[in-house]
């Protein structure tokens, strides 16, 4: 027995004497013990739910083996960014244990004592920690890999941890949610996927999808200049987030209908606010190409003589590759015969999304959040940041940065003159609001209007 599988042993005698709770970031594969199955069948007596968050490791992109020190490497810096991320992110009452699957997947178990509603599926605030765990894991990944930062992502999919009162409840209610989990994240189609379509069909047949927006800020004046609409699902359902709603909506071949139901709602939500801004509609490029679409458009606007074609814009959204980007640029011109204007939704994400800027030239750009985030500190993406504002300024294209979280951030949009700003630094997405509610926009004008002073001087 060499010196090293002697230590290895050692080490797993030792963490076997060691308690559940001591385990639960990471425990080995013990054959007689599973530290996670103890702490959720602790937490399983009190009030509450468990939850399981899948994160994914997604190659899709990269049409090649990944070299095996890749993966252990990448595996190692996974488990370690989710470890100090899940302890930032989550309180440490709702962490239960995280745990890897395989050499792509890994698992939160979270609990939560907030009461579901009737079919609530995830908690919205979990959803949202677990995105924010997401790209805090792919940010990490990618600083540690840049040669793979464009071809590696990382996807996440929330499914509750179910009937864990019955027989062998705590372990196999844990093996369904991975399963269900998997199943969402590799398009499996199961009984259970079979049944989320029936309930998202009968979503769809009822209306049951709502809108919220999130005001893009003038960074000179500190005013609104327009409001990006956000669809949301039913509350407490699996497809309340976008994310979840879209993506299943796509596997499903429901997209196009979901989206028509979208700019229908958003236009009667629009006109009964009387919102005179810029409106930002997204919109894939799928729907974007059905040949019934303009005209269903025109129809909605036919019932809202208020609104004007002038006044929106079809943000373009980058989940589905444009496979004919001649053929989209004819689709563009018959559009804006009408006055439609087009943003190109995560400049900076990727090569396609640039291809799409000079090949479609859109009336604005949306720099993505990815290259925000941080850019206070990271020297490289405020260079990308400089790259894209001055192919913007050549095209004669308006700017949007988004993600926009931190004042510091914030601070660098000001130097740099980057005309609108969007992101949670701003505000969060809220239902649509008249001129009249607007009194809590105050403040943040009043607070750009100073900053923007500070930085200037």
């Amino acid at each position: 027995m060499s010196v090293q599988t002697l230590i290895e042993k050692l080490q797993l005698g030792f963490k076997l004497l060691m308690p559940d709770r001591a385990l639960k970031f990471f425990p080995p594969d013990f054959t007689f013990r599973r530290p996670e199955i103890a702490l959720l069948k602790k937490r399983a007596s009190r009030d509450g739910d468990g939850y399981l968050a899948l994160f994914r490791l997604d190659f899709s992109m990269l049409h090649q083996e990944v070299p095996n020190e890749i993966w252990d490497e990448l595996q190692n810096g996974c488990r370690r960014q989710m470890k100090i991320s899940a302890g930032d992110r989550l309180p440490e009452d709702s962490l239960i244990a995280l745990r890897q699957y395989s050499r792509t997947d890994y698992a939160l178990l979270a609990w939560s004592q907030d009461k579901k509603e009737h079919g609530a599926i995830v908690p919205f605030e979990l959803r949202c920690s677990a995105d924010i765990i997401r790209s805090d894991v792919e940010i990490a990944l990618a600083s540690l890999f840049p040669a793979w930062r464009h071809c590696l992502k990382v996807t996440v999919h929330c499914v509750p941890v179910e009937s864990l009162a019955e027989p062998r409840g705590t372990e196999q209610a844990l093996e369904n949610a991975y399963q269900l989990a998997l199943a969402l994240a590799t398009r499996q189609w199961t009984t259970q996927t079979e049944a989320m379509r029936k309930q998202l069909e009968r979503f769809l047949d009822e209306g049951a999808v709502s809108v919220l927006s999130q005001p893009i800020m003038n960074l000179s004046t500190g005013d609104i200049y327009g409001w990006e609409i956000l669809a949301r699902g039913p509350e407490g359902s699996y497809f309340h987030m976008p994310d979840e709603l879209f993506r299943f909506a796509t596997q499903t071949r429901l997209l196009s209908r979901l989206e028509f139901m979208i700019v229908k709602r958003a236009l009667e939500e629009i006109a009964s606010r009387r919102i005179r801004e810029p409106v930002f509609l997204n919109v894939t490029a799928v729907t974007l190409s059905h040949p019934l679409f303009l005209q269903h458009v025109l129809q909605c606007l036919e019932h809202h003589p208020l609104l004007s074609p002038k006044q929106i814009y079809f943000e373009i959204t980058e989940r589905h590759e444009v496979a004919d980007l001649e053929a989209m640029a004819g689709i563009l011109r018959e559009f804006r015969k009408y006055g439609f204007r087009f943003a190109v939704d995560d400049a900076g994400a990727g090569y396609s999304s640039l291809q799409w800027i000079s090949e479609l030239v859109p009336e604005l750009i949306k720099i993505d959040r990815s290259v925000i985030q941080q850019v206070d500190r990271v020297a490289i993406k405020e260079s990308l940041l400089r790259a894209l504002l001055t192919a913007a300024r050549e095209m004669k294209c308006e700017v949007v940065a988004e993600g926009v979280e931190r004042e510091e951030e914030a601070d660098v949009l000001f130097r740099l003159d980057v005309a609108m700003g969007q992101g949670f630094y701003f505000a969060r997405p809220n239902v649509l609001l008249h001129e009249h509610e607007r009194e809590i926009f105050r403040e943040m004008k009043e607070k750009i209007q100073l900053r923007r002073g500070q930085v200037a001087s």
